[in-house]
């Protein structure tokens, strides 16, 4: 809580207005750069959450959610083989950034709304924007991965990436679960760092936080694990 300077008046932490006299309680945060803002995150989690919260306006936010759709796209097409569907690498790698952008922006309300309840359900408040920009920005681990990780997956595996015939992890099982396991503690990464965005925007609990953080993971996993399916059976349709 905040406490008013002029007239003792209690706000929020993340009042920049005095509720009662109107006055200016913090600094005012116009616009977030990406880059900097990003590199914040990955160094300083909470005092970087606390700038995007304060923004008034939440930029990059859907730019964000949509890499980390084309991140999970891709990785939906590991895990459905999506080559076998498609006739080359060329063409499964546009479908797959094409079908992620879609994914990631239609799915961003959606994951800023399960933020927001599960935030709720455990006693706090998010609002929506700060929920879409919050998550938004803890997925930049998982977004990095996009530029660094699958580029190398690429180059060592190929069409065989999104293939059985042999399968990635039978053609080259040291670099496929050394590269697995990267993509694993990145995606933990992230995690970490809705809990820590959690921590800072709710006040919550370290327990609370992490729980917030699971249940969420937990909720979109399962979203995936319905939709997987699902997917390859629209590509046969329209390929």
């Amino acid at each position: 809580m905040i406490v008013c300077p002029s007239c003792s008046h209690t706000n929020a932490d993340l009042a920049i207005v005095c509720g009662s006299c109107k006055g200016y309680l913090q600094n005012r945060v116009a616009n977030l750069d990406l880059f900097t803002t990003a590199w914040g995150v990955l160094e300083s989690p909470r005092v970087s959450f606390r700038q995007v919260a304060l923004a008034e306006h939440k930029n990059y936010a859907l730019t964000l959610h949509a890499m980390f759709g084309i991140a999970v796209m891709f990785t939906l097409f590991w895990h459905e083989r999506m080559g076998e569907v498609f006739g080359g690498l060329l063409e499964t790698l546009i479908w797959g950034t094409v079908a992620g952008i879609v994914f990631g922006t239609v799915t961003a309300p959606l994951v800023a709304l399960g933020y927001g309840s599960i935030t709720r359900i455990l006693g706090g408040s998010v609002a929506f924007r700060n929920g879409l920009a919050l998550t938004a920005y803890a997925l930049i681990p998982i977004c990095l991965s996009l530029f660094t990780v699958f580029p190398v997956e690429l180059a060592t595996f190929g069409m065989f990436l999104f293939s059985s015939n042999p399968s990635p992890h039978v053609l080259n099982p040291v670099s496929f679960y050394a590269l697995a396991g990267l993509d694993s503690v990145l995606t933990l990464w992230a995690i970490y760092l809705v809990m820590q965005a959690t921590r800072m925007v709710s006040g919550f609990s370290l327990l609370r936080s992490v729980l917030v953080a699971v249940l969420l993971a937990g909720a979109y996993f399962g979203l995936l694990a319905l939709l997987s399916p699902l997917l390859r059976k629209f590509f046969e349709l329209i390929a």
